[in-house]
């Protein structure tokens, strides 16, 4: 478990100094927490007793421990395919185990661990979010997570309205901050060697005031101290590339958790849209062979 989901974990028990420290390093992660004790409490206008009382609620016995934890986020956090290469050749050559039998097994385990990593009330509580249909929902990814929202956002269309994918070029952007606001859901998909373009735009609708979501990995995107939500999966497998598959069962599972609270109005949105693909196919059928 990365320090920022400690953090987010242990807020609610912690004391109001305590607690203003930790919304300081959450706010500047993992920055802040890399500076002297004296500095850390100095930034958030605490004592340096404070600080030190925190780091041992996030189970670090000692700061330099503490800050180990970070600087490995940190080196975790900007692997490249290219860095990782030369180790998983290694490793390749240590194992008599197929790449595909070391696939399906780290995927299956990640799959099993999820609630370990993802609290379910955070996942009911993004579902819930989800389902309200007074609230307008937008959803951005990065280079290839964007393929994940536009799939989620395909889906989640069949169950309610007011749905829009943001996509294209990255100056377009910002004509859809215009149209979100308190009502509005942001979700986001954002996974390590982060996209500043995303973070940025997570940032700009928090501030007015929409309530963001966010699907990222284990050592957590940025975007996650404008998130209200944040749901973590694991990225890593036998490949050089990190993987969206669990992330990808996420949002099928969160738009199945939408369309079992789906109400009356719902289901006749699902009816209507299976009728309008029925005609459409049958439309179709009819045009083809009109044309023989």
């Amino acid at each position: 478990m990365s320090v920022l989901e400690k953090l987010r974990r242990v807020l609610p028990e912690l004391s109001t100094r305590e607690a203003r420290a930790a919304r300081h390093l959450m706010s500047n992660y993992p920055m802040a927490g890399l500076t002297t004790v004296a500095e850390f409490a100095k930034q958030s206008e605490v004592s340096t007793a404070t600080v030190l009382r925190l780091v041992k609620r996030l189970g670090f016995p000692v700061y330099s421990e503490f800050q180990n934890a970070l600087r490995s986020h940190i080196e975790e956090t900007l692997q490249s395919p290219l860095m990782r290469l030369g180790e998983r050749q290694t490793r390749d050559s240590q194992t008599s185990d197929t790449f595909f039998a070391r696939t399906c097994a780290r995927m299956a385990g990640h799959f099993q661990t999820l609630p370990e990593v993802l609290p379910e009330e955070e996942f009911n509580r993004a579902a819930k979010l989800l389902s309200d249909r007074k609230r307008d929902v937008h959803l951005l990814g990065g280079r290839y997570s964007s393929n994940v929202a536009h799939y989620m956002g395909d889906l989640l269309t069949a169950v309610r309205g007011r749905v829009q994918v943001i996509s294209g070029q990255t100056q377009s952007w910002p004509q859809h901050i215009l149209d979100m606001g308190r009502s509005s859901i942001l979700v986001v998909f954002d996974v390590r060697r982060y996209q500043e373009d995303v973070v940025a735009f997570t940032h700009a609708a928090a501030k007015r005031g929409t309530t963001v979501i966010l699907l990222t990995d284990i050592w957590q995107s940025p975007a996650a101290r404008s998130a209200s939500v944040v749901l973590p999966f694991q990225v890593d497998a036998p490949s050089i590339f990190d993987v969206l598959t669990v992330g990808l069962g996420v949002a099928e599972g969160l738009v199945g958790a939408v369309a079992s609270m789906a109400d009356e109005q719902g289901r006749k949105r699902i009816e209507a849209l299976e009728t309008a693909r029925a005609q459409l196919t049958e439309g179709y059928g009819t045009s083809r062979g009109d044309e023989q």
